[in-house]
């Protein structure tokens, strides 16, 4: 199979061509080993590989990219992905850059739904020069594994510990749980949208995409549930869908926070970061 076959082959499965051709480089240079410039340099040369073939005929299957060479970048981290995670997402990265710029000295970050621990990595890697700690929640033991798995591959696990609980039940419950930052990258696709995405996002866990109805209600209960964890200057960063913008400022103001978006690279509104209410008096409160 040479380098335009295998292109070809993804095109046929109904991959963009332009991605197409940068997939193909991409599994030549992880099961050949042939690296992209003696690739393009030689179109026609033969990769003669198994695991190469193998690899053609899973990603022909729409499975994604990102699980078939078991890794993928996040804000230039090398991130561990398979089956049991939402794969990390270019938009996601301006909720970790943001959630780090706003950790103080010694500062405390509570990462909830945090799948592959992506966003933890990278707050932890992002705010390194000011000791910050974390704990990252997820509900799917697997996936908590993995979370684990990627913090001490990357030399964190002595500053962020990875807890599975179902975020609805608030582990930390009444006690004195306070952090500086709470950021989270929620299940916020509708039922309705399932139905429209690509065919690579069936692989992903359905739990870590929807909630199975409006895609809100994950949100609502952080909205509810947490603003008691956020330390008094704390922030609350949550990732939404690029039509929940409305919707999520309207949730946060009733549960008495101020509000603010997040434009992703495209320039969309796909985060929010919200704040408590203060008074006059510079105290926060609770409406």
């Amino acid at each position: 199979m040479t380098f335009s076959e295998l292109s070809s082959r993804l095109i046929c499965a109904g991959i963009a061509p332009d991605d197409a051709r940068h997939e193909a480089l991409l599994l030549a240079e992880r099961f050949a080993g042939v690296s992209p410039a003696m690739l393009l340099a030689n179109r026609e040369r033969e990769l003669d590989s198994l695991a190469l073939a193998h690899a053609v005929e899973r990603r022909c299957a729409r499975e994604p990219l990102q699980y078939i060479l078991g890794e993928w970048e996040f804000c230039g981290l090398c991130i561990k992905v398979d089956g049991r995670c939402l794969i990390p997402r270019p938009d996601t990265e301006i909720v970790a850059e943001r959630a780090a710029a706003l950790l103080p000295d010694n500062g405390r970050f509570l990462d909830l739904c945090t799948g592959s621990g992506c966003i933890a990595a990278a707050v932890c890697a992002l705010s390194a020069d000011r000791h910050t700690t974390g704990v990252a929640l997820e509900l799917i033991p697997e996936t908590a594994r993995l979370a684990r798995e990627n913090l001490e591959a990357l030399g964190f696990a002595d500053r962020c510990t990875v807890v599975t609980a179902d975020l609805r039940d608030d582990p930390f419950g009444e006690g004195d749980a306070l952090f500086d930052v709470i950021v989270s990258n929620p299940p916020y696709v509708t039922a309705q949208e399932m139905t429209e995405l690509a065919p690579e996002l069936a692989w992903e866990p359905r739990e870590a995409l929807t909630d199975g109805g409006d895609g809100l209600s994950l949100i609502a209960a952080i909205l509810r549930l947490y603003r008691k964890h956020l330390a008094p200057d704390g922030v609350l960063l949550l990732e939404h869908g690029w039509r929940q913008a409305d919707a999520v400022r309207r949730m946060a103001e009733a549960e008495g926070y101020e509000y603010a978006c997040l434009r992703d690279y495209g320039g969309n509104v796909r985060a929010a970061e919200m704040r408590r209410i203060q008074n006059g008096t510079g105290l926060n409160i609770f409406r």
